[in-house]
């Protein structure tokens, strides 16, 4: 038994018990009780075998290994967005999600705070309306990775009697050189300017969408991502045509919206 052992333990016993105790050899601990109290010896030993067994049956024990499963269970279920795809991307972006931005114009000096619903809902490659976008901008079906259609609607400190509403159908198309790391994004209505939009888009290895769009009077630069499966933090900045100057920066949390029973981030 190591010494250090036997003599916190005798420590603790002159400290802590009603009897008069002393150190032997071989790890052993004799106490004496007070005559007026007891009448009977104790003899306290302490050794390393007596321990041994327990922890090693405590280890192997059934309870133990379920644990260890569990633990397994957990580590398997924490959420990575590295190598994302943007197919994955989209994929996961399918829901309701609540959102809140805050903007701040640097135009007019101005901060803005909105809170949104948003939904995002799938859409098929056959679905006419993704045709006719794919066809307005001469875009091969084959190229086309996934569709989605996006419907928003909130309200602004701002102006709190305006509502902010809106729909626009975004199709995900790939560069023969990028693969499904880089393309362009077809939009129906674009964020800066209610007009058709083409962006160029591309992933990076830690699963951020970065998505670049240049409209005639100024340009759109966005980042998402996913910090888990249901929370998106999302950087948008609306530059000037040539890119020269930041007009609007802002910074929004997406939480998707789940059932009052299931609802976790």
């Amino acid at each position: 038994m190591n010494p250090a052992f036997v003599a916190a333990s005798s420590f603790i016993l002159f400290l802590t018990s009603p009897f008069d105790c002393r150190s032997t050899s071989f790890g052993k601990v004799i106490c004496t009780p007070n005559p007026s109290k007891h009448r009977s010896k104790l003899l306290i030993t302490l050794t390393s075998s007596s321990s041994t067994p327990s922890s090693a049956s405590s280890s192997n024990s059934p309870t133990s290994n379920t644990n260890d499963e569990q633990q397994q269970q957990q580590q398997a279920e924490v959420f990575s967005a590295w190598n994302m795809t943007v197919s994955d991307f989209f994929s996961r972006s399918i829901g309701t999600w609540k959102s809140q931005r805050s903007s701040h114009n640097l135009a007019w000096a101005h901060f803005e705070s909105v809170n949104s619903d948003i939904v995002i809902e799938s859409l098929s490659l056959s679905d006419s309306e993704v045709i006719e976008i794919c066809e307005k901008y001469d875009t091969a079906m084959d190229s086309a990775l996934c569709a989605i259609r996006m419907s928003w609607e909130g309200t602004s400190d701002w102006d709190e009697d305006e509502v902010l509403k809106g729909s626009t159908v975004l199709v995900v198309v790939k560069n023969e050189q990028g693969g499904d790391k880089e393309g362009k994004l077809l939009r129906s209505e674009g964020y800066a300017e209610t007009i058709p939009a083409v962006g160029e888009w591309k992933m990076t290895e830690d699963g951020v969408f970065i998505l670049n769009t240049f409209y005639d009077r100024a340009a759109a630069e966005e980042r998402i991502w996913f910090a888990t499966k249901d929370l998106r933090m999302r950087v948008s900045m609306i530059k000037t045509s040539a890119g020269t100057g930041v007009l609007n920066a802002s910074f929004s949390s997406e939480i998707r919206q789940h059932s009052p029973l299931n609802a976790t981030i």
